[in-house]
């Protein structure tokens, strides 16, 4: 039985966050210049690869004798390769504004903000830190612990499970599939959804705490 699309793109974002973590805190410290041109570089850099890689399997689609399955599986391929460089870059763009010590849940919290919430992930989150925050001590203080993310991070699965839980892999040439990359829409398309995501990367880490305990969370 294949994965559904849902599966395939959580199972991407926890591969990513489990394994690619030093590399993006490697990229990021290599990067020169202001916080803005580092973040310019690495967007560069990610949208160019991505970018092809769209063109290559949008050029799969147009041969002559290639069957709906065969594109369908090639492009099942990029949007998983193509998720985890999306990974890579969020978790770059972290790095770069002073997020370098996060763990696993954390990083999987942000990424999956990022790309289910765009634009409005940082006040999303933080909406979720409030509600879901657990309470400590005698003095009724509220804390954002492991257990916390984990419970956004289900939150946050569940949306993209409404989403895409029903399509088994890409339902059909041609199709937009998640995060605004476009199947066998090619280079265009996918160069401007690495950007986009880069910018919605941007703006959440230039909005949300270095230290999730810095976000006001009222005592209910």
């Amino acid at each position: 039985m294949r994965a559904t699309l849902a599966q395939q793109l959580i199972g991407s974002v926890d591969r990513a966050t489990a394994t690619r973590w030093e590399a993006a805190q490697e990229r990021a410290d290599r990067l020169e210049g202001t916080r803005d041109e580092r973040v310019a570089a690495v967007t560069k850099s990610i949208r160019r690869e991505v970018a092809l890689a769209g063109a290559a399997s949008g050029g799969t689609a147009a041969v002559p004798g290639v069957g709906l399955g065969t594109a369908s599986a090639a492009f099942a391929v990029e949007l998983a390769w193509t998720t985890v460089r999306l990974c890579d870059l969020i978790m770059t763009i972290a790095v770069i504004h002073g997020h370098g010590r996060a763990g696993l849940e954390e990083r999987r919290m942000w990424i999956l903000s990022i790309l289910t919430y765009r634009d409005g992930a940082a006040g999303i989150l933080a909406g979720f830190v409030a509600e879901l925050a657990e309470t400590s001590g005698r003095n009724g203080v509220r804390r954002i612990s492991e257990r916390t993310m984990q419970r956004i991070n289900a939150t946050v699965g569940r949306v993209v499970v409404g989403k895409y839980g029903k399509r088994a892999g890409v339902a059909a040439v041609g199709r937009a599939v998640p995060f605004g990359v476009g199947a066998a829409l090619g280079y265009g398309i996918n160069s401007r959804a690495v950007s986009t995501v880069s910018g919605h990367a941007h703006s959440f880490f230039s909005e949300f705490p270095i230290a999730l305990e810095a976000i006001d969370v009222e005592p209910r």
